[in-house]
């Protein structure tokens, strides 16, 4: 009987400790995510417009071609959250994309991450999804994602440096 008690508490309490787990990023992460998000379009609008075709070398994406990266990994993985695919610019039409147009185009694609964070049920957070042949969380997911455009947006800074242009002072915590 004892054995059954010490079960039942441990059952109860792994559970509990789940559902505070989603909270806390429920609470949590949409603050992170737009620190992440206000960051990254200040180093996009520090970069002159007459230099965003430039490369890093002749192998990289250019700037340009660097934020729409971010918002197509966006689009992406918000379809493996979402079930919906979101479509923010013309692939087609990319070259011919100003600087004012890109930067609609990353705030779109930020906002729509800040959206499925609003709607999302705490109990979809823990949710498993496969991903490359992995059972993967939503929440894991939503990571990945800030993820993506930290390492992207690492690669802008080398950019603008390499331009001369001092980057933004970070904005973290």
């Amino acid at each position: 009987m004892k054995r059954l008690f010490l079960l039942v508490v441990f059952y109860f309490s792994f559970n509990s400790n789940e559902a505070n787990s989603q909270s806390y990023f429920k609470d949590e992460y949409p603050k992170v995510w737009e620190r992440a998000a206000h960051y990254s379009l200040a180093v996009a609008e520090v970069m002159p417009e007459n230099l965003y075709d430039s490369k890093a070398n002749p192998e990289s994406m250019s700037f340009k071609e660097q934020q729409l990266h971010i918002v197509t990994n966006i689009s992406f993985l918000t379809q493996l959250i979402s079930e919906e695919k979101r479509i923010f610019y013309d692939r087609e039409n990319m070259h011919n994309l100003s600087k004012k147009e890109i930067l609609k185009i990353l705030k779109m694609a930020f906002n729509y991450v800040e959206v499925l964070l609003e709607i999302m049920e705490t109990d979809e957070v823990s949710k498993k999804i496969k991903f490359k042949n992995v059972s993967i969380s939503k929440e894991n997911i939503f990571y990945l994602l800030r993820d993506h455009m930290t390492h992207h947006r690492s690669q802008l800074i080398i950019y603008l440096r390499k331009q001369g242009i001092e980057p933004p002072d970070y904005i973290g915590w």
